[in-house]
Formats: C-alpha cells, sequence, structure tokens
C-alpha cells in the first residue's frame, strides 16, 4: 500500500512513497531548500528525489566544487566515501549537479552521499549524462519542468563498502510539463548495460515506471488528467533535437 508522504514546493503530493519501504527507517523524507528525497535505509541510496527544473535552475553561474560528504539529515546514517574507496564504481548523482549551478549552497547540496548511488563509470558519464542533459533542453525549451529520478531496488542487488550499499542495475525519470492548463508527462527507463544509441528507446509510459518502482508520481493531479498523462508515451510531444547551453547568469 502506497502511503501519502509529502507536501513539496510548487505542488502538493509531488511523490508518493514506495511500496518497496518495509519500515519508516526505509522511507525518510528529506527537504532541502530545492528538492526533496526518500532514503532507503536498506538498500542506503534513495528511493527517488524529486525538483523543479526550470530558467531559475539553469544558469551557468557556478563551478562544480567536489564536495562529497555523509547526509547528517539521514537519522540512520547515510552511506559514506569510504563505501566507495576502491568499488570501481562512480558516485553517481541522481539530482544532477548541473542543475544547481545558479547557485553556490544549491550545488552543494548535491553532493550529499544520499543524493549518490554505485554507477559504472562509462553509464554515469555516457547514457546517463546525456539524459540529465536532455532533462535541461527540456527545462529551456518548455520553461518549467518537475523530475523525479531514481534507482529501481530489488531484494539480492550486489553491495559495496561496510555499509552494503546496493549497486542498481536499473534507473527512471519521470518528468512533467505544464502548458496553460494541461499537462504532459514521460518516463524513462535505462539499464546499466543496454547501450540503445538513441535516447528516445529508453522512453516509457508514466504508468510503466511506476509499476516498476512502486512509486506514484504526481497524485496532485485529478484522476482522468493524472491517467492520461501517466497512460501514454507521446514522444512526438517532446522535442529529442532539443539543445542545451546554460543561461547567463543575468537572466
Amino acid at each position: 500500500m502506497m502511503l501519502n508522504i509529502l507536501a513539496w514546493l510548487l505542488f502538493p503530493l509531488l511523490v508518493l512513497a514506495s511500496p518497496l519501504a518495509q519500515s519508516p527507517q526505509d522511507s525518510q523524507i528529506i527537504d532541502r531548500e530545492h528538492y526533496s528525497l526518500s532514503y532507503n535505509e536498506e538498500h542506503e541510496v534513495a528511493n527517488w528525489v524529486a525538483y523543479p527544473l526550470g530558467h531559475p535552475q539553469i544558469k551557468g553561474c557556478v563551478d562544480r566544487a567536489d564536495a562529497f560528504r555523509i547526509d547528517p539529515l539521514v537519522t540512520t546514517g547515510s552511506s559514506t566515501l569510504a563505501d566507495y574507496k576502491n568499488s570501481n564504481f562512480d558516485r553517481g548523482h541522481l539530482l544532477p549537479a548541473g542543475d544547481m549551478k545558479f547557485e553556490a549552497q544549491a550545488m552543494k547540496d548535491t553532493f550529499y552521499m544520499s543524493n549518490m548511488t554505485p554507477q559504472p563509470g562509462k553509464f554515469n558519464r555516457g547514457r546517463w549524462s546525456m539524459l540529465e542533459n536532455l532533462m535541461r533542453s527540456w527545462a529551456l525549451k518548455y520553461q518549467q519542468t518537475w523530475v523525479v529520478t531514481g534507482p529501481i531496488l530489488k531484494e539480492n542487488l550486489p553491495t559495496i563498502g561496510i555499509n552494503q550499499v546496493s549497486v542498481p542495475m536499473e534507473y527512471f525519470k519521470v518528468v512533467l510539463r505544464k502548458e496553460g492548463q494541461s499537462y504532459k508527462g514521460i518516463g524513462f527507463l535505462m539499464s546499466v548495460d543496454v547501450p540503445y544509441p538513441q535516447l528516445i528507446s529508453y522512453a516509457l509510459s508514466i504508468n510503466q515506471i511506476e509499476d516498476l518502482s512502486g512509486v506514484d508520481f504526481f497524485p496532485f493531479l485529478s484522476d482522468n488528467i493524472e491517467e492520461e498523462i501517466e497512460s501514454e508515451t507521446d514522444v512526438l510531444s517532446w522535442d529529442f533535437q532539443a539543445k542545451f547551453s546554460y543561461l547567463p547568469c543575468a537572466i
């Protein structure tokens, strides 16, 4: 059963809890100024991270400054830098640092270990990075989007480190945009070892992502609108050829 857990930013109830969580420790909600996440203690990674992505966020003002550190808000203790040492995995951001270049503190907040998952370097710096950049191009084109991203968590995943941090094999992103009084939504499921040549090949309906992740996205929408945007995979409504460059800070 899914539980109502989050009233977040511009919309109430952006996300509902994952049924993967068997105890409160497996779905601790952490709210920061620019994003929220649900932390899973069993897996030592986030169930999901949710954030707005629009013109205010895609200003290229701040250079990346790595500040990886434990998350003091995780009451059970987050993963640590030591968990990743000699693991051959990247500390892969869920909320990308590149989405928070508009402010130094916002950038720094993306480096909490609660926002990391173990990702193969080729995946993290390749197709996953390309998908993150597509999200920015859509934020530039459509003015305002909302993104929820996370790993597909299952039993018996491989682990790294003394804290036994789960190593996900698949990741999801779902994105929503508003046009007037209407909404458009789309989902993506990306395996770490299935290199499709085009990002459009990873597109799925949001309902399909919900079934795989156990997360209920965007329940603030009325039932008929939610079902309409979440049941279809209307790739023609999204510009997969959109290009991105950061907005200047003065804008």
